[in-house]
């Protein structure tokens, strides 16, 4: 099936773990919001760099309000093995797709990203001085700029054997991140009590990711335990394996919520925007409590 309209090439910044999971993710994204992957583009392996077809950077950035394992997401404008292949590359983008983010009455800045290398000031400086020939016509603002452009750099995936060139070489502008910051936010160190069972937060969202779950879906989690990936946070939540210490830390806050401090609402409610827990309503232990909801 073809992609609707026209279609621009994004270079997708991926993030080095959980690497059989990726692909998979960004699939079930893009097939939610409108995109789909061709035969050419899943052939991507553990290389962080990945250069995607996306009919429209509203579903590019749609992508990135939910992926967590793409860190970044830029606008391809160039591509090479080697600096004078990115140049050839860069003089034959069409200019009219530029100068909306290069007139004069913009700012700009321009960052280095270098995968498996670590550049020093003076390298970096060269790089940048070297793309004088693109037209840029507005004033650099390193703080607060409009629009950032990067370019990217790829020296392989072994630490031990790095190339003295870099194997690719990308320049774009940056669209948006993405969510990896909700790993960090929801961190089983961050929760008040933690089982035996308790659930990876950055595979909590992934698996919601591959279910493409969206707001006001019904999600029926079978466990709802400290391992549970739903939203835990909207209604008093019960199921055939609900553990003791999940339910030590939520049984306060569901049944008094204004009496309970909002640094001690449960603290692995994963994915709590996307899913919505159902009760197990057939298990007579449960009954007692549909009279209490």
């Amino acid at each position: 099936m073809a992609l609707p309209g026209p279609v621009n090439r994004y270079l997708l910044l991926m993030a080095q773990e959980h690497l059989e999971f990726r692909l998979p993710e960004i699939k079930s994204l893009l097939s939610l919001f409108g995109g789909q992957f061709t035969n050419s583009q899943e052939t991507y392996g553990k290389s962080p760099f990945w250069i995607l077809s996306i009919p429209s950077e509203d579903i590019a950035r749609n992508l990135m309000k939910r992926t967590v394992c793409a860190k970044s997401i830029f606008e391809l404008w160039g591509h090479g093995k080697s600096p004078e292949e990115l140049y050839n590359s860069l003089k034959n983008y069409p200019v009219e797709k530029m100068v909306p983010f290069l007139h004069s009455d913009s700012t700009y800045k321009i960052k280095i990203h270098t995968f498996n290398k670590t550049l020093t000031q003076e390298e970096k400086i060269k790089r940048i001085d070297a793309l004088e020939f693109l037209p840029f016509e507005g004033k650099v603002n390193l703080k607060k700029p409009q629009h950032i452009f990067s370019i990217l750099e790829d020296y392989g995936l072994d630490p031990n054997c790095i190339p003295e060139n870099p194997h690719n070489i990308y320049f774009g502008r940056w669209i948006a991140d993405g969510q990896r910051e909700l790993i960090e936010s929801y961190s089983v160190k961050k929760r008040h009590f933690i089982g035996n069972t308790s659930m990876d937060a950055g595979l909590s969202f992934i698996m919601a990711n591959h279910g493409k779950v969206k707001e006001n879906d019904i999600v029926f989690d079978p466990f709802v335990g400290t391992a549970v990936y739903s939203k835990l946070g909207l209604l008093k939540t019960h199921s055939n394996q609900m553990d003791k210490v999940l339910f030590k830390e939520h049984r306060k806050a569901f049944v008094f919520p204004l009496t309970t401090s909002s640094s001690r609402w449960p603290s692995d409610s994963i994915c709590s925007f996307w899913c919505i827990c159902i009760w197990d309503r057939h298990r007579l232990q449960h009954r007692s409590w549909l009279g209490k909801g």
